[in-house]
């Protein structure tokens, strides 16, 4: 539980000055009073203004649909499970479900929610919303071809085995596929 606002051991924002903004996501640099009451000048936040999603997709067999990426950024090719923004206005389980469409061709079943988290609370506010789909099936191509290399079923053992390798990069499909593991689904 969060103590209140006034709380001496909170930090506080002194001042903001926004250094860029975009659709994607808006950088601020902070002036912050510490606990101690020393200041910190330049503390930058990156402020994401909507959540992502990702969905793990599960087959009626139990195989997981994975899609394989070419992340420019990392300079890195690899699988994950099917993700991405939720538009302005648009609820989670929609943007779940839209984008499990969207990048898998994937559609139907239970989806679950599984946790909301921040994967980097000491830089950013991002906010990233986990489900996981029983029962889905491919019923369409991919429509996110600029995206998606491939897409394709593994089993739980290949999964576990790409996690093992460390092969399974992105921060957002290993937390997910953990909890479904964690939470028995896999």
């Amino acid at each position: 539980m969060l103590e209140e606002h006034n709380d001496p051991n909170r930090w506080k924002v002194l001042g903001r000055k926004t250094i860029h903004t975009s659709r994607w996501l808006n950088l601020h640099q902070d002036r912050v009073q510490l606990p101690d009451g020393s200041i910190i000048e330049e503390h930058h936040v990156v402020d994401y203004p909507n959540p992502a999603v990702a969905v793990v997709p599960l087959n009626q067999t139990g195989q997981i649909m994975m899609i394989e990426h070419d992340r420019f950024i990392t300079q890195k090719r690899g699988w994950e499970i099917p993700g991405g923004g939720v538009e302005p206005g648009e609820n989670w389980e929609a943007a779940a479900r839209r984008e499990l469409l969207e990048e898998s061709g994937c559609s139907g079943g239970n989806l679950i929610h599984l946790t909301n988290y921040h994967p980097s609370t000491g830089s950013s506010n991002q906010l990233f919303v986990v489900y996981l789909a029983q029962g889905v099936e491919q019923t369409a191509p991919i429509a996110d071809t600029n995206e998606v290399i491939r897409a394709r079923w593994f089993s739980v053992t290949e999964v576990r085995s790409l996690i093992d390798q460390n092969v399974i990069a992105d921060g957002f499909s290993l937390m997910a596929l953990l909890l479904a593991f964690y939470k028995g689904f896999l």
